[in-house]
This record gives structure tokens, C-alpha cells and sequence, in this order.
């Protein structure tokens, strides 16, 4: 027998799993195995190979689904660069939903698209023109910018497709297709019809950097260093004495308070509020009028050493008091205005109608001029002054404070930092500057509050950014969508000469639409005016033949804003609406709002049923990610090094609705998380095919429920468990929730427990014996459902393993496969509770033999009493199994809890080939084992140890 034992490689009778295999390319050769090494990079390509040949996707359109179609409309990133980690955030989570709501049995058509029009481009080619030293006209640049665009469109496509994304990249929607952009004209026709669209003169932010009007939604918010100034106007006029009748009236002044001195040569009036109290105070023989709550602030910035309050007055008395400009020599009324406070500056307010919202408001309330003083690059024109034309502001607003100063009314200045808006792309300091523009009408017809009451028919991810979208809608001003710049859709209006009376019809758009249905955006650029028109046409109110066209151009929101129509009810499989929206915070003052507007404008309903917004991705110190900075994490870097379902984990780890991070350290950390459920799957698929030639095979092999032991019900149970909770989290598009689901039932109740004690029975037992099938049966449960479960998320990852699954009827991919179903079959909440109890006793026996050697061959007792004593003495055959020993000793004992002690080796020798102590007979094949089970040993026909535990 010694010859024998020394002779014989036991290993070699065991049903262990094949090692990885492989081939120079680092990829395994192995058909049934998953190899230790993901090496994703590489295997990720075969696999996008595979989905391509195969038509994954179009395979996954074809069923008509009793669930009907579920549809995700594409918020269209800009084609101007390279995609960066938060486009490959935003649109991981997309594909996640869109996979999901396939399995689910949705018909899921996904169409990408992109936001080809605006003001990034054409900076972008702008700059390529600069460089070169060249100036190119109108149509050079705009075919410049269409090229970039395509450029950019297809490289963007290749990235996206790259992580995974799935979708039709072979027709996606870009907004500068003709049948794009004809539908938006048609869009924008119905909107007039509905009387929607005027054209005024109104202040609007406007980019001295980028000379073009912006809406309110393209506006941000950054600190800015400023003159804060306080400046006295003289009286012109006091009717009514309120100043008194005993001094002069150029020793008389009120004062106003600024952070734009820049706007001064533009004022027209001064402001005070209906409900404030004012006083005159007088100081060194002058006397002025401002708030009584803020004289004291005036005296102290101006160096008043002392000051009397000659008079108190209110604002309704002093209503016809005149001023004199301070610079110039015209008057600037007293007028009254609610939106004037007290919380800063003097309670009184310069008043600048060409320059400020509420400065216009009150403007066209008291008829005054409107001084728009700056070009559209920033240099001061004819209506700023002699001394100031063709200045450039910055350097203007010195000369002003010069000139205030030199006037004697400059009374104080110093430099404060506030809150300042920027161009939300520019990232420069705006001015508020009177033009005419094109607008919507966001109160026409009661179209605000129909937005309002669609939006709480809206179901909002997560709940409380419902609150931002309503207060941008109940606070959004009417929406300017005219910008000044060359490359986008014009705007179809016609302008009769020589009056200028503008025109712009139904039919006039409808006419103009049909034109670029066929020759794109670049006809309304190219043909005249009469080319749009019939001929002898004439305007309807001015009888003038002679038209020039508009040559401003879409506000690029407007563009995308329009794709819930130019795109839904264009592109096959889609319609109008789209079940879900999904895109960051920023785009409930942009795209969602957009769409909203226009939405409810032409169609009278939402254009979504559910918005998902997602946070912003920084970097691991909570800051956002700037080249300056050096802290820009690229999705291809991660992509590189550790494969795309990695950047994939990371996204779904997240709780997304909020702000995430990201950087090397955490994504090093999502590939440990990685690869701890890639090493349970590998296990698990290993064991099931770990006998040539093909193994376990489920027709012929699986065990019914009724016929599993406990421990493998149990199992079941825990699967059918996160089946529920995944589902659940997949159904609220809380992925990350979903995710730590998997990753805790891989870890803990797998890993950790279940593979551990199920080894010996994988390994030991005959291949086909009831034991080791039972377990194979749960096996291939297991895999075939985690599968499923992670293959949204894990795309890659799940087909790999989904194709070394074998069973008959096996759709072609994961991807095809339908989403598991909770079984209440496997539901036996009173069986979890005693093997979570087994459980909880297991993890006790851990601690005290953790470092032990030769584990398997101890001997150990556990002393207890009342439930737990029974519970375990129930369960006595089975614990050498459960606690991976040879014997377990059950004492009933008074003392608390469990005690746990090892006494040693076990009686008897250690076998070759499980390492268990047997009680006699050593390596004898009819030897007894210390856990009662007979041992049947056959060398050479790898027969293995055969445990005969009782089935429960």
C-alpha cells in the first residue's frame, strides 16, 4: 500500500477544473473555462466583433414585444473633440437602461445623436482660420464647420461604441441633416401659428468674447472682481422743495450705488422703492437724498466724519424730483421701481434701460430712452459720448471713474468680489446689452403654467429634481432664440425694404422648410430672398416687393430643443414621447427645459415621461476636471489599462444622482471589485465543465428542487433574493444599489461560504454522482442568472461567460436573453433563517481556527445550549462539512453564545485525496471517514470519494 500511495498523483482523480490555457495572443483556448486573467483590453475587440457579425442589436429589434417599444431619446453631445469621462458617464448609464429594458422584452431601439450646430464649432474653426492667417467668408466657414462636425461625429461614434454602447451608429440623427433641419422650420411654423414668436427689443445677456446674444439657460454664475462705486447726481428739478427752501439746488444730490460704473454713460434715471423711507441728510453744507436705513453705510464708505437728517421724506413725495446726469448734460428723472431694495447700496438706483432687465421694465413703464452704449465686441459707441467712442470697455470703464472723479460726484470706491454671470462655454464676464431679438413667448396662451402642471405628470430621478425644473420654468424669462453668429439654421424671416417690416408666416416658413428638406441649411445662405418668395410677391401690410433675409441664425438650443420632434417622429422605431430623458443637472436650464418649451408648444404634452438626472464626474479631491489643473482622467486611458467593463463598474458603483468621482486609485479599486465577481463566475463555470467532454449538461443532468439539500435551497433562495432586489434597483435606475447587490452575494454568500464548502463535493465525488450534480445544478442556476443579472452593467464580461454556459435553446448572446424572473417556488424564509444562524456559527469557528494548519484534519467542539444547541445538533452530521473539519463535538452548556474549541487533529490519518482524517484504514479505498460517509476509491478511474449525506 505504501508503494501504491507513493506512486499514485491523487490529484489527477479529481474533478478539478482545467487550468487557463493559452495561446500568444494572452486569450484562452479553453472552450468551457474563464480564465483567471480578464485581459479585456484585447477580448473586449473579439467581442464587439462578435455582436457586430452577429447583428446583436438588430437581432434584439426583431420580436414584436407584447411590452411594446420603450425608448430613450439621446440628449446630442457637440462633435468638437474627443469624448471625455462625463459623455462616457452619461452614456454607460443610457446603455445600461437600454439593455435592461431589452431583457425586460421591450422593444429598446437606441439612436444616438449629435449637436452638430452653434458656437463651439464654429469657434473651434475659427481659431483653425486664425492660425492660418486667413479669412474666410461666410460659406467657406460654414463648410469648414459642417466637415469638422462629420470629422468629429465619427470619431466620437467609434469611442462610444468603444464602451460597449449599443445602438444604431449606423443612422444616427445629427441636427444638421436637411430632414433635420426641415422639420425644425416646421416646428418653428407651428409656433408662430400659435402666436408664440415676436421679435422686441429687450437687454439680453450677450458674449463680448463671442458677439452673440445668450438665453438666461446658457448663463453662469462666477466670482468677479469689481469697482463698487457711490455716485451723486446733482437736482435739476425739486418742484415740490424737498430739499427745503434754503439752500441752493446744485448743493443738492441723491446717491446711487453701482458695481458697473462701465453703464453709467447709458443712465436715464435714478430708482427708489414705493415702500422705503428715505431722508435728506446734509453734510458739509450739501444735502442728500438716499435710503434712511443706509446712511450710515454712506457716510462710512464716503468718510463723512458727521452728518444731520435735515428731513424725512417718503417715496411717493418725491416722485417729481429731476437729477442731472453726472457726466453729461441731460436729466435723469426720479422714478419708482418695486424691484429696488435696501440689503446693498444707497435704496436708490442707477437706472440704465440699455443695459439691465429691470432697468428696460421700468424704462418702458416712464417712456425713457433706451442708450445701448457698447458694439457687439465690446467698444463703446456714438451713445456713450464723444470721449468714449471706439474705447474698449475695460479700459472705457477707467476713463469713466476718471471722469467721475475729475466731476467731483465720485463720492467712494472700492474693489468688491460678487457674484458675477459668465457665457456658460465662454467662461467670459457677460454684459446685459439692448438688441433686437427673436423670442418666445413663454406666457403666451398659459403656456408657463401648462409646463408647470406637465411637469408633475413627470415621474423625476431622483425625486427632488423636480424642484429644479420648476423653478426654472416658474422663473425663466421669455426665451431669446436668435443668435448672431454664422454657422446653424437660419432663421426664415424676411425683412420688406425699405421699411424693415419684418415677415414671417406659416406658408413663408413652410415654403423656405421645403427647400432645405432637399438642399440642406446652407440654401437659406446661399439663394436670395426671392427664391423663398413667389414671384410679384408683396408684403401683406406694407405692399413693398423688395425682401432681404434675417441673417441671424438658431439658438443651438432651440436645435436640440426641437429633436423631440425632428427626431421622434422621424426616426424608425421612435414616437413621440420618449419614456425617459437622461442627462446632467445643467440641462434642466438647457435640454430639458428646451424640449419642454417646444414640447408642450407644438404637441400639448411632455415630451418624456421620465428624466433621470445624473451628477458631475470630478476628480478624487471633489474638484472639477481641467486640463489647467492636470487632474483630466480620459475613459480610453481606463479603457487601456483595464478594459471598458471596468469604466462600466465604476459608473453603476455610483450613486450617480449625486456628484461622483473618479481617478486612478478608485478605478483601481472597481478592479478589485472586478475581478472578485469574475473569479465566483470563474469558479462556478469551471466546476460545471471541469469532466471532458462537455460535463454537466442541464436536459439531462439537473436535479429537481424538491431532491436539493438544504445548503443548495438555501442557495436558491439567496439567488431568488437578488433577483428581487436587483430588479428592483434596475427598475428605479439606482444601478449602484443593484450592483453592490451582486457584488455582496458573489463575495459573501458564494466566495466566502457556499464555493467553500462546496468543494469537496465538486472535487471529490464521482462526476456523476447526486452530490456533485445537486451542486452543478445550482451552479449553473447561479451563473446562468448572475449573468443576466450583471450583464447590462458588465456587458462584455457577461457575454464572455454567457458563451461557455451550456444548455440547449441558448440565445446567441446574453444580450438576447430574457431578464430572470423571481421564483416563489425557491421562496423558504424559515430555511434562511436557520442557515443564517449556520452561517452566523460558521463565522465563530473561522475566528478561532483562523491561521490554523491542516484545518481539515481538527477536531473541534462547540459548546451551547436552548435553540442554538438544537439547531446545530439538528445539523450535527453535516457541520464537518459546513466548518471545513474532520469532527465536530456538540456539548450543551450554560455558558452564553457559542464557545468554540479546536482540539486538534482528529483520530485516524489525513486521506490523500480530500484531506480529511479517517478514522481507520488510512488510504484503504473501503476505509471508514471520521464523518461517517463511505469511501469508494478507484485509482484509475478517477472515481474520487463518494459522500453519502443524508438529504434533507
Amino acid at each position: 500500500m505504501d508503494e501504491l500511495k507513493l506512486k499514485t498523483d491523487y490529484s489527477k482523480s479529481l474533478n478539478v477544473p482545467k487550468a487557463d490555457v493559452k495561446n500568444v495572443t494572452g486569450l484562452d483556448t479553453n472552450p468551457t473555462g474563464i480564465p483567471q486573467r480578464a485581459g479585456l483590453p484585447i477580448r473586449e475587440l473579439d467581442l464587439l466583433e462578435f455582436w457586430k457579425l452577429n447583428k446583436i442589436y438588430e437581432k434584439s429589434l426583431e420580436p414584436l414585444s407584447e411590452k411594446g417599444t420603450f425608448i430613450l431619446h439621446d440628449g446630442p453631445p457637440f462633435s468638437n473633440g474627443n469624448i471625455h469621462i462625463g459623455h462616457s458617464f452619461n452614456k454607460v448609464l443610457k446603455d445600461v437602461i437600454m439593455r435592461h429594458r431589452s431583457m425586460q422584452g421591450y422593444r429598446a431601439p437606441y439612436t444616438p445623436g449629435w449637436d452638430n450646430n452653434g458656437l463651439p464649432i464654429e469657434l473651434l474653426v475659427s481659431k483653425e482660420f486664425r492660425q492660418k492667417g486667413y479669412k474666410p467668408d461666410h460659406m467657406e466657414l460654414r463648410a469648414r464647420c459642417r466637415a469638422v462636425a462629420e470629422e468629429w461625429t465619427a470619431i466620437q461614434s467609434e469611442q462610444f461604441q468603444r464602451l460597449g454602447i449599443r445602438g444604431d451608429w449606423a443612422n444616427p440623427y445629427l441636427t444638421m441633416l436637411p430632414q433635420v433641419s426641415a422639420k425644425q422650420l416646421d416646428v418653428f411654423a407651428q409656433m408662430v401659428e400659435a402666436e408664440y414668436v415676436y421679435r422686441g427689443l429687450r437687454p439680453v445677456y450677450w458674449s463680448l468674447v463671442d458677439e452673440t446674444a445668450l438665453a438666461d439657460h446658457e448663463v453662469e454664475y462666477a466670482d468677479k472682481v469689481d469697482p463698487s462705486i457711490y455716485v451723486a447726481f446733482r437736482v435739476q428739478s425739486d418742484v415740490d422743495a424737498v430739499f427745503g427752501t434754503d439752500i441752493a439746488q446744485d448743493r443738492c444730490y441723491t446717491v446711487i450705488w453701482t458695481t458697473t460704473p462701465w453703464t453709467i454713460p447709458a443712465n436715464v434715471a435714478v430708482a427708489v422703492g414705493p415702500e422705503i423711507d428715505y431722508v435728506v441728510a446734509e453734510h458739509d453744507g450739501r444735502r442728500y437724498l438716499v435710503a434712511k436705513s443706509r446712511i450710515e453705510v454712506l457716510a462710512l464708505a464716503s468718510g463723512w466724519s458727521e452728518y444731520t437728517i435735515f428731513s424725512d421724506v417718503n417715496a411717493r413725495d418725491i416722485e417729481n424730483l429731476i437729477f442731472q446726469h453726472p457726466l453729461y448734460n441731460r436729466a435723469s428723472p426720479l422714478v419708482i421701481a418695486d424691484y429696488v431694495t435696501t440689503s446693498d447700496g444707497t435704496g436708490v438706483v442707477h437706472t440704465a434701460p440699455g443695459h439691465g432687465k429691470e432697468d428696460f421694465a421700468t424704462g418702458q413703464k416712464y417712456n425713457l430712452p433706451v442708450l445701448q452704449i457698447l458694439t457687439g465686441n465690446g467698444f463703446f459707441n456714438d451713445d456713450a459720448g464723444p470721449e468714449l467712442r471706439g474705447i474698449k470697455k475695460d479700459a472705457g470703464q477707467e476713463m469713466v471713474l476718471q471722469m467721475l472723479a475729475d466731476s467731483g460726484m465720485l463720492l467712494a470706491r472700492e474693489d468688491i468680489t460678487h457674484s458675477y454671470p459668465h457665457g456658460w462655454r465662454s467662461h467670459d464676464p457677460l454684459v446685459f446689452r439692448a438688441t433686437e431679438q427673436w423670442f418666445v413667448d413663454i406666457d403666451n396662451n398659459g403656456h408657463r403654467d401648462k409646463c408647470l402642471r406637465a411637469i408633475d405628470d413627470v415621474s423625476w430621478y431622483p425625486n427632488d429634481s423636480v424642484n429644479r425644473i420648476r423653478a426654472m420654468v416658474s422663473g425663466r424669462p421669455d426665451w431669446c432664440i436668435s443668435r448672431q453668429r454664422f454657422w446653424g439654421l437660419g432663421i426664415p424671416v424676411f425683412y420688406a425694404q425699405p421699411s424693415g417690416t419684418p415677415l414671417y408666416t406659416p406658408e413663408s416658413i413652410r415654403y423656405v422648410r421645403d427647400i432645405v428638406a432637399i438642399e440642406g441649411s446652407d440654401a437659406w445662405f446661399i439663394r436670395p430672398a426671392s427664391d423663398f418668395l413667389p414671384e410679384g410677391f408683396s408684403h401683406p401690410e406694407t405692399g413693398e416687393t423688395e425682401f432681404t433675409k434675417e441673417t441671424d441664425i438658431f439658438d443651438v438650443w432651440f436645435d436640440s430643443g426641437s429633436t423631440c420632434r425632428t427626431v421622434l417622429e422621424q426616426w424608425p422605431g421612435l414616437s413621440y414621447p420618449a419614456d425617459v430623458y437622461l442627462e446632467g443637472g445643467d440641462q434642466h436650464r438647457g435640454w430639458f427645459n428646451s424640449s419642454l418649451m417646444i414640447g408642450i408648444a407644438t404637441k400639448g404634452e411632455a415630451p418624456f415621461r421620465q428624466v433621470i438626472t445624473n451628477g458631475w464626474t470630478l476628480d478624487e479631491k471633489g474638484r472639477a476636471m481641467h486640463k489647467s489643473l492636470g487632474n483630466v482622467l480620459a475613459p480610453q486611458t481606463v479603457i487601456d489599462k483595464y478594459g471598458a467593463d471596468v469604466l462600466r463598474l465604476w459608473v453603476c458603483s455610483t450613486d450617480y444622482f449625486a456628484d461622483v468621482k473618479v481617478g486612478d486609485k478608485i478605478i483601481e479599486q472597481v478592479a478589485i471589485n472586478y475581478r472578485t465577481l469574475r473569479n465566483s463566475l470563474r469558479f462556478a463555470v469551471g466546476n460545471l465543465y471541469a469532466v471532458e467532454p462537455r460535463d454537466f449538461e442541464v436536459e439531462s443532468h439537473a436535479v429537481a428542487y424538491k431532491s436539493l439539500t438544504e445548503l443548495h435551497r438555501w442557495v436558491l433562495h439567496r439567488l431568488n433574493d437578488l433577483v428581487h432586489s436587483v430588479s428592483r434597483s434596475y427598475e428605479i435606475y439606482e444601478f449602484h444599489k443593484g450592483m453592490q447587490a451582486i457584488l455582496s452575494f458573489c463575495s459573501s454568500d458564494l466566495s466566502s461560504f457556499y464555493f467553500d464548502v462546496l468543494k469537496d463535493t465538486l472535487y471529490s465525488y464521482p462526476a456523476n454522482s447526486h452530490e456533485r450534480r445537486s451542486a452543478q445544478t445550482v451552479l449553473h442556476e447561479v451563473v446562468s442568472i448572475v449573468t443576466r443579472l450583471m450583464a447590462p452593467v458588465l456587458a462584455f464580461t457577461a457575454e464572455e461567460v454567457w458563451q461557455k454556459l451550456q444548455m440547449e435553446d441558448k440565445p446567441l448572446s446574453v444580450h438576447l436573453a430574457s431578464w430572470p424572473q423571481y421564483s416563489p417556488v425557491h421562496v423558504d424564509a424559515e430555511l434562511d433563517t436557520r442557515w443564517s444562524a449556520l452561517r452566523s456559527i460558521r463565522d465563530d469557528v473561522n475566528k478561532t481556527l483562523e491561521g490554523t494548519k491542516k484545518r481539515l484534519e481538527l477536531a473541534v467542539t462547540l459548546s451551547c445550549t436552548g435553540a442554538t444547541y438544537s439547531l446545530l445538533n439538528a445539523y450535527l452530521k453535516e457541520l464537518p462539512s459546513l466548518f471545513l473539519v474532520s469532527e465536530v463535538t456538540l456539548i450543551d452548556s450554560s455558558a452564553p453564545g457559542v464557545v468554540v474549541t479546536s482540539n486538534g487533529p482528529a483520530s485516524g490519518v489525513r486521506c490523500s485525496r480530500c484531506w480529511v482524517s479517517v478514522s481507520d484504514g488510512g488510504d484503504d479505498p473501503a476505509s471508514s471517514c471520521a464523518r461517517g460517509c463511505v469511501r469508494e476509491y478507484v485509482v484509475d478511474a478517477h472515481a474520487g470519494c463518494r459522500r453519502r449525506l443524508p438529504v434533507r
